[in-house]
């Protein structure tokens, strides 16, 4: 029975915590155009970003927030926004068709 709730909390924990909102995923997004382009669809040397799995794309968010991934501006521009805020813009580029 441990064993059953250990792995129920797991997997529970994988989930995103967070509803998605399109409107304010869209909105929190447009701070991302002048690197990553429309809709995360860069032209330039910057990532392209749309159609991103949104776990990976969450996960690389946190990292520059977190100090763990460096080099670029990243950092500094996640900084402004909250987890969920991110989240947001993950589930937005996610569902951007590549």
């Amino acid at each position: 029975m441990k064993k059953i709730a250990l792995v129920l909390l797991c997997l529970y924990s994988f989930s995103y915590a967070v509803e998605y909102d399109p409107i304010e995923a869209e909105m929190l997004s447009l701070s991302c155009t002048s690197c990553h382009g429309t809709e995360g669809k860069s032209e330039s040397f910057t990532p392209y970003i749309a159609g991103m799995d949104k776990a990976g794309l969450y996960q690389i968010l946190l990292d520059y927030k977190n100090g763990k991934k460096t080099g670029t501006m990243m950092q500094k521009h996640v900084k402004g926004f909250t987890d969920e805020e991110l989240e947001q813009i993950a589930y937005y580029f996610s569902n951007v068709e590549k």
